[in-house]
């Protein structure tokens, strides 16, 4: 009955206000009239408002009143239609929790007749709060006050408008979960189908720049040191290929290395004609090497190989490498579980072998920056039971002189191999389940240039994919290794073995290891709704003097909703140890956790040693960061270290400006010692748009851009021409997760941290279009990113109208339930519908275009009629609604063969 009369009271909501307006108040009914003190719900006033946040209109309506002093609405179906953390409890006459943000608390306390947001309190004013058959009525002007919000009811259309300058997380979430079903309803799109954009090649493209700065002043208590320290990144295009630079000083700001690379990387291969390589590299290269000869290596030289950029390097391996700024770290994870860490070194580059998994292997490297930032790559190696198509040939050549930059501007090296590289390998595809591969190599090795030639055959048997290799060096002796990866069920195993004959050395095996046998198991436990991964590994090494090595290695990782910990076990068992020898037997553990606690965000990391020399805690480190705003964190370190009994204090404030970020820090230890730091990291790179400079605090020269221009296609032909406005505040979207500030003014907006080489989709989110009338052409454009190289492209968003019609068959009568498409001009179907009963189509929201109306392939064959109903229908501003008219069907005869 209350809903029913709330829709009456909207009917006569007009008819009411005016006879208020005009009629005034007699003497009799203004002094009956209710004050705020002594008004009463009544069904009379009841009302329903609907939520309206932008173009939002949310489906849960608010019940409420129109009161004395405006109009109040139910607090329980705000917190329901807001999705608010706040509980209401009528029993003890409280709600409590927090509104929009964890630091707007909120108490509301009926028996005291207060209210107190954040930290201020305040008794209830008369009229603010009200007792109904609901429950507890907000006055709407208090409830804009309590929220930090404007709330406008709005009696005539049942709307209750809600304005705010800072997101809502309820609306974020609605937008969220719009863009999850857009992905999620729809099948796997072609990204070849799709227009690409052009990015060509240039002679000379003007480089974007990454830069890392340090200033810091250490003081141990009888001296002082002032050290400056710097980084510079570059990557731009000369001579039709891409060039890439880094310079990187000591720590007194001189110059201590400078590597150049010229290369070129084509993923679908077709460079250098009959080679049909997908990658070329001249300067500071990486050299792939053998199984058993050679070994993976950097240093100046060049290398050129028709293999696919994710190719392992070796059976079952592979090397992740890449650079790593100034003060940075890094962290390796396979299918989320954590492997391998490494601090920033000096030669900044991190370097992690990993061992692959039959089937998808998502590597993940998380690199941590001292101003907080958090930059993750992602690569995905399938190993599956077919490494190569059969009868397909791929290679690679190298030569590289080890662990040398292009340019050196001293005689030593940060690694102490050093010498020249020089080899070539093949693999071929016998069947799908055969390849068998060779290759030949020359290295300088332990004072000596070596010479190696190399075989080897993979296969799959079964669920097991096994390699066996052999290799010979000349004049010394061979090796030979047999290795199988595989899967059963949720369990992952790897075994390995070699052996050595004779003097064999490479820089895979060294001048002691005569044999050794590893096994490795690796199982997804299930603990109720949790995924814990462990491993379980044992490896047996025999050295040529005789001493034995045997390590267990035990590993897992644990991922709840509030922490993640990964821990493990190592115990070294050693036999045969000659006198004088350093090794012994020795079990360390270590653990590692994360979590979020009091708003910070927390990991901590500890190791032991619970056999062995130097028994006991080793060390212990323990950071804690958490965001002060949108663009400011605050980070604190603990560390510790038992073997010298120093324990180190660190504290650092970050902001995050638009075009760069900033860390001030300074470190404290027991002994006295401190520091002061000054960190500065900025990109610049040149913006194809406008013809100038892009300035940002992203890695520019590291990773791909995408330069989006994004306009309003008046006339419907996809091309932006003159007089065609540009769009502002609309969001771009690149793949499932890349994204973009709004578009400015001119319509332009910048995707950063794109990977390169990965064909990426870049659209527009529609939900930010806040006209509804306004929708995208198309799914958008591919980009293939290129390091440092920013992608011109344009994104047209064009009005809408309507195409409607009568659809008749031969008889002349009406034709229901017939699937109608609308089709562009290239083609491509823009919108589908179905005819009602008497025969009427309408197709809503068609962007502008030329479009030609068929019928669907599964209705023209039921009714056995010709596809193709009209031809011609133009929709744009001249004729935003264009009438078909009456379309009749057309049968196909018997004798007709036509479509």
């Amino acid at each position: 009955m209350r809903i029913l009369r709330a829709f009456a009271t909207r009917a006569a909501a007009i008819t009411a206000a005016a006879l208020v307006a005009s009629a005034p108040l007699s003497p009799a009914s203004a002094q009956d009239a209710a004050t705020p003190s002594t008004w009463q719900a009544n069904e009379d006033d009841f009302i329903l408002l609907e939520p309206q946040v932008k173009k939002y209109r949310l489906t849960f309506e608010l019940r409420g009143y129109q009161t004395p002093g405006g109009t109040c609405v139910d607090l329980a179906d705000v917190i329901q239609s807001f999705d608010l953390p706040v509980r209401l409890d009528k029993k003890s006459r409280r709600a409590t929790g927090w509104l929009f943000s964890e630091q707007r608390t909120f108490t509301l306390d009926r028996d005291s007749n207060t209210v107190q947001i954040v930290n201020k309190r305040r008794d209830l004013r008369t009229g603010e709060l009200y007792d109904t058959p609901e429950g507890w009525c907000v006055d709407t002007k208090s409830l804009s006050d309590w929220l930090g919000v404007s709330l406008t009811p709005n009696l005539f259309e049942s709307v209750l408008k809600v304005e705010s300058d800072a997101p809502l997380p309820f609306i974020q979430r609605i937008e969220r979960e719009s863009r999850a079903a857009r992905l999620s309803g729809r099948a796997p799109t072609d990204l070849s189908k799709l227009p690409q954009a052009r990015n060509d090649y240039q002679t000379f493209r003007l480089p974007s720049v990454d830069v890392v700065a340090r200033v810091g002043h250490k003081s141990d208590g009888s001296s002082t040191r002032t050290t400056g320290q710097y980084e510079i990144f570059a990557t731009g295009e000369l001579a039709s290929a891409s060039f890439e630079a880094r310079l990187a000083s000591d720590d007194q700001g001189t110059p201590a290395s400078l590597r150049m690379r010229a290369y070129r990387v084509q993923p679908e291969g077709g460079m250098l004609g009959p080679l049909d390589a997908t990658q070329v590299g001249v300067g500071d290269v990486d050299y792939p090497g053998g199984q058993l000869a050679g070994g993976p290596a950097v240093g100046r030289g060049l290398f050129v190989s028709n293999q696919p950029l994710n190719r392992p390097n070796t059976f079952g391996k592979t090397v992740v490498r890449g650079a790593l700024p100034v003060g940075w770290d890094a962290e390796l994870y396979r299918n989320g579980q954590l492997l391998a860490f490494q601090p920033s070194p000096i030669d900044g580059r991190y370097e992690f072998e990993v061992d692959l998994l039959l089937g998808r292997n998502e590597l993940e490297i998380v690199l941590y920056g001292p101003q907080g930032q958090i930059r993750k790559d992602t690569r995905s190696i399938p190993v599956g039971y077919s490494a190569l198509e059969p009868g397909k040939l791929e290679y690679w050549a190298g030569a590289v002189e080890r662990n040398r930059d292009l340019i050196s501007f001293s005689s030593s090296s940060v690694r102490p191999e050093g010498g020249w590289i020089f080899g070539a390998g093949a693999q071929y595809g016998i069947d799908q389940r055969t390849s068998a591969g060779v290759s030949a190599q020359s290295m300088y090795l332990f004072g000596k240039q070596r010479y190696y030639v190399e075989g080897s055959v993979q296969r799959s048997l079964g669920p097991v994919l096994v390699n066996v290799t052999g290799a010979q060096e000349f004049g010394a002796g061979q090796a030979f290794r047999a290795e199988a990866i595989g899967r059963f069920g949720r369990t992952n195993f790897r075994a390995e073995t070699f052996f050595t004959n004779g003097g064999y050395t490479s820089g895979t095996i060294r001048p002691d290891e005569k044999s050794a046998q590893r096994f490795e198991i690796d199982h997804s436990l299930k603990l109720g709704k949790q995924d814990m991964p462990v491993a379980f590994g044992f490896s047996r090494s025999v050295r040529r003097d005789g001493q034995k090595v045997n390590e267990f290695l035990l590993r897992g990782s644990l991922i709840l909703p509030q922490v993640s910990l990964t821990g493990f076990v190592l115990h070294r068992d050693v036999s045969g140890v000659p006198p004088g020898s350093s090794e012994a037997d020795q079990t360390r553990v270590g653990v590692l956790a994360n979590t979020r606690f009091l708003g910070f965000r927390m990991r901590g990391e500890a190791q032991f040693r619970i056999s062995g020399p130097d028994q006991g805690f080793e060390s212990a480190r323990i950071s804690a960061d958490r965001a002060i705003g949108v663009r400011s964190d605050l980070r604190v370190d603990v560390q510790h270290f038992a073997r010298t009994n120093v324990t180190q204090f660190g504290a650092g404030y970050i902001h995050q400006f638009d075009k760069f970020a900033l860390q001030a820090g300074g470190t404290l230890d027991t002994r006295g010692s401190y520091g002061l730091n000054l960190f500065i990291s900025f990109s610049v790179g040149p913006d194809p748009l406008s013809g100038g400079w892009h300035m940002s605090n992203e890695k520019l020269a590291q990773r791909g851009q995408a330069a989006v221009s994004v306009f309003v296609d008046r006339n419907g032909n996809g091309r932006r021409e003159p007089g065609e406005e540009a769009l502002p505040n609309v969001g771009v979207t690149a793949g499932q997760f890349g994204s973009s500030a709004p578009t400015d003014e001119d319509g332009h907006a910048f995707v950063a941290g794109l990977d390169p080489y990965r064909q990426v989709l870049v659209g527009i989110d529609s939900s930010t279009l806040e006209d509804p009338f306004l929708v995208p052409r198309g799914k958008g454009v591919v980009v293939t990113p290129r390091p440092g190289v920013a992608a011109t492209v344009e994104l047209a968003v064009t009005p809408t109208g309507e195409v409607e019609g009568m659809l008749l068959d031969a008889e002349e009568r009406p034709r229901p339930g017939v699937k109608l498409e609308l089709v562009r001009s290239d083609g491509e179907v823009a919108a589908t519908t179905i005819s009602e009963y008497d025969g009427f189509f309408l197709f809503d929201r068609v962007p502008y275009g030329d479009y030609a109306l068929r019928i669907s392939a599964d209705s023209a064959r039921v009714l056995s009629v010709r596809r193709e109903l009209a031809t011609g229908l133009a929709v744009g501003d001249a004729q935003p609604v264009q009438n078909a008219g009456t379309i009749r069907l057309s049968p196909i005869e018997v004798a007709d063969n036509s479509p």
